[in-house]
């Protein structure tokens, strides 16, 4: 086998195993092996002349980024992809806002800050929680509260000092 075969089965080989690495989890050792494989194709080749090297070089200069970029877009649809990463659940719309009938109720009602509202946090009113928004300022965690108004599906609160 001449030098400039050994080059280029080195080479596929080094960018077959990139390839490989994206589909089966092997951290890193497929990578590291498959560009080690790339560096003596290289080798191999420039030992060949220098335009076969230079050739090889910029093969791989296109090919290890654009690999990369494919792993990274193609990595969460692998099986283990979805492993790591399982996919978003989707939200509905009743997932993601209030019912404003369900908090009208608590307009006038005192209530007690759980988390700091820097402007948005949760406050607990009768035993419910609910996310609020503060009508001006910041207010802290464990601070009476009450239930100003209501803005689009946001419950608007202001600090008291009566419990």
């Amino acid at each position: 086998m001449d030098q400039l075969t050994t080059a280029i089965i080195l080479q596929a080989v080094g960018i077959a195993l990139l390839v490989l690495e994206i589909f089966i989890p092997s951290h890193g050792v497929l990578s590291l092996t498959g560009l080690g494989c790339l560096i003596a194709g290289l080798y191999a080749a420039f030992g060949v002349s220098a335009t076969a090297g230079y050739v090889s070089f910029f093969i791989a200069l296109l090919l290890v980024p654009a690999i990369a970029v494919t792993a990274v877009k193609v990595f969460h649809r692998t099986p283990f992809g979805r492993l790591i990463s399982p996919p978003n659940p989707r939200l509905t719309q009743a997932d993601t806002s209030v019912d404003v009938a369900d908090i009208q109720p608590l307009v006038g009602s005192v209530g007690r800050t759980i988390t700091p509202l820097r402007p948005v946090g949760t406050c607990e009113f009768d035993g419910r929680r609910v996310e609020c928004v503060a009508e001006m300022g910041l207010i802290e965690a464990h601070e009476p509260v009450r239930a100003v108004r209501i803005d689009g599906r946001e419950l608007v609160v202001a600090l008291c000092k009566e419990e």
